[in-house]
């Protein structure tokens, strides 16, 4: 769960990771398969928040696909194509 450096992962991080492995053919990403790959990389993580705060898990679950939808919105690197696809702008992938 954590990335080169010590630091934790993010959803944004786990989502440009993904769609730039995933996108590299042009293909868009269904933000829904988005949303799974950054759930199996922080769901211990969740069920501790959920815990702590005395949560549903899956209330706390969707809150978190608004807050990533939210976040893929304005952070510039990702671009919504439509039809609930993204892709990463040109110069924003990551290359393995």
């Amino acid at each position: 769960m954590k990335e080169s450096g010590g630091c934790m992962k993010t959803m944004l991080s786990i989502a440009l990771e993904y769609i730039s492995e995933k996108s590299k053919d042009g293909k868009n990403i269904k933000f829904n398969d988005i949303f799974k790959e950054i759930k199996a990389n922080l769901n211990d993580k969740w069920v501790a928040e959920a815990e702590n705060k005395n949560l549903d898990f899956k209330d706390l679950e969707t809150n978190k696909k608004g807050e990533l939808y939210r976040l893929l919105t304005v952070d510039s690197r990702f671009v919504h194509k439509g039809n609930n696809e993204w892709t990463i702008r040109n110069g924003f992938e990551i290359n393995k």
